[in-house]
């Protein structure tokens, strides 16, 4: 008789660490599915100085061929994903571009300017309707600022990638 009653308490034991494994299994795979659809609306944003650069004569002739050789001056540079699409880049005081930049397949250089780094600057285009902005904190630590587009991307393409460096542009 006490044998029987075991057998039984093992069952619903068995029978209730079922239940529990698929309620557990069913809240971890709703909430994963949640994250996936969350859309990015903030650019991602990168701190580096860990990539091939030109020389420090390459870097200063840039500089003083941008007039960028000031405190309060970094380079903005347009790399990949640009297709031609209607992009427009603007401080706090004044709109800087207006164009259709279109990154070259060898270089992955779409356009380069010379941005104030004590305003925040917003670059803007019509087709994704989304932002990436360049705050001034973080420019005025950098003195280029690489804006990329990535298509793949949920949300928000752009990514900002803050460094002191200078990728070669040919």
């Amino acid at each position: 008789m006490h044998h029987v009653n075991l057998n039984r308490f093992n069952e619903e034991i068995m029978k209730n660490t079922v239940i529990v494994l698929m309620m557990v299994f069913f809240v971890v795979a709703c909430s994963s599915k949640k994250a996936v659809t969350e859309e990015k609306t903030a650019p991602t944003v990168q701190y580096r100085d860990d990539f091939r650069a030109v020389s420090e004569a390459g870097k200063k002739k840039f500089l003083t061929e941008m007039k960028a050789t000031g405190e309060t001056a970094s380079v903005l540079i347009l790399t990949k994903g640009f297709k031609g699409e209607d992009v427009a880049i603007a401080n706090e005081k004044k709109a800087l571009y207006k164009g259709n930049p279109i990154s070259h397949l060898e270089t992955g250089i779409a356009g380069y300017i010379t941005i104030d780094n004590t305003l925040t600057t917003r670059i803007t285009d019509k087709l994704s309707k989304k932002e990436a902005v360049i705050d001034s904190e973080n420019a005025k630590k950098h003195k280029f600022v690489y804006v990329m587009k990535d298509h793949v991307q949920q949300g928000n393409p752009y990514v900002i990638t803050y460094s002191n460096k200078l990728r070669p542009l040919k």
